[in-house]
């Protein structure tokens, strides 16, 4: 490193807040490379965000891949932690998000593609009047989400609490699902309706 760039690196340390956000950087790299180091054959780009991790449980097996700015959140203090097992050689593309809490777990299979920009939500707020919307305690009558092998999410899909793709199910892009799927049905719409077979 030349004399220049050192000097450059100690003008900017002028500034806090950019110290304190390279603080910040460092430590999701290292959180992520330690993430990385649990699940050998596992590709997980550099922007995904995990959150929760040191609380919730994780099972991702080989071949499991997470694109860029994809969300994994498996809890908080509020809602509690649940679980995530995603199965061998499924593909996770960019941008989705899903969100687990206490007893509201996402199982994937293996061999499946989740489109960009999908959202599979494991548990929803209760909507009693008495308490504010954002104090109101995860709803534990529909909880989790369960993905069978050789399933396609297309783009902008929501998955929502309670709801079971067979294998080989294939959903059509923006679709809202909140049902049961029987195998190697393709479903589309929101709500989602069954619109075909895979052949």
């Amino acid at each position: 490193m030349s004399w220049i760039t050192w000097l450059r690196g100690l003008w900017l340390l002028r500034y806090p807040e950019l110290v304190r956000a390279l603080g910040d950087l460092r430590l999701s790299i290292l959180e992520l490379e330690k993430i990385r180091s649990c699940y050998p054959g596992v590709r997980i780009h550099a922007d995904v965000l995990i959150q929760g991790w040191s609380k919730g449980q994780m099972n991702l097996a080989s071949g499991v891949s997470i694109g860029k700015g994809t969300i994994l959140s498996l809890g908080d203090e509020f809602d509690g932690y649940g679980t995530l097992a995603i199965g061998a050689d499924t593909w996770i593309g960019q941008y989705n998000n899903l969100r687990m809490s206490k007893g509201a777990n996402i199982s994937i299979g293996k061999g499946c593609l989740i489109s960009q920009f999908c959202s599979l939500i494991a548990s929803n707020h209760t909507m009693d009047r008495s308490t504010p919307i954002q104090e109101s305690p995860s709803d534990s009558s529909r909880t989790g989400i369960n993905v069978g092998d050789d399933v396609w999410l297309g783009v902008g899909v929501t998955i929502l609490p309670g709801s079971m793709l067979g294998e080989g199910v294939v959903i059509g892009a923006n679709s809202v699902v909140n049902t049961f799927i029987p195998p190697y049905e393709i479903w589309a719409g929101s709500p989602a309706r069954k619109i075909g077979e895979r052949k």
